[in-house]
């Protein structure tokens, strides 16, 4: 594996051997396969060049759904 710049730096650290890689600025998502009969049909009723932002926004709202309850629990 060549390293070329930061984010390969980033990854290698991360460990490329994970699907989600979280790195300080940015996540990468590699070979990574969803069967989850939910998302796959919410995602198949998006147009194909929609869906790659369709996903982004599900994960923004899941997570800023998750970190809310996550502060009501914690009080």
């Amino acid at each position: 594996m060549a390293i070329n710049n930061q984010s390969d730096v980033d990854a290698v650290a991360a460990g490329t051997n994970r699907s989600v890689q979280v790195q300080a600025t940015s996540m990468r998502i590699l070979d990574l396969s969803i069967e989850r009969p939910a998302i796959i049909a919410y995602l198949r009723n998006i147009a194909p060049e929609k869906q790659e932002i369709a996903l982004l926004h599900a994960i923004e709202v899941g997570i800023t759904e998750m970190a809310a309850r996550r502060e009501r629990f914690q009080h």
